[in-house]
């Protein structure tokens, strides 16, 4: 059961940190483009 439980929880592990690199890299997009216009 744990072997067969494993590669499940890794894949979701995987999955959820492509999701949270990929929040934080859009905030800092964002921040970053609106602090650049705030400059101008």
């Amino acid at each position: 059961m744990r072997v067969k439980l494993e590669p499940e929880t890794a894949f979701v592990g995987k999955k959820f940190a492509y999701i949270f690199l990929g929040v934080i890299f859009s905030l800092n997009a964002i921040t970053f483009i609106w602090f650049f216009y705030s400059l101008t």
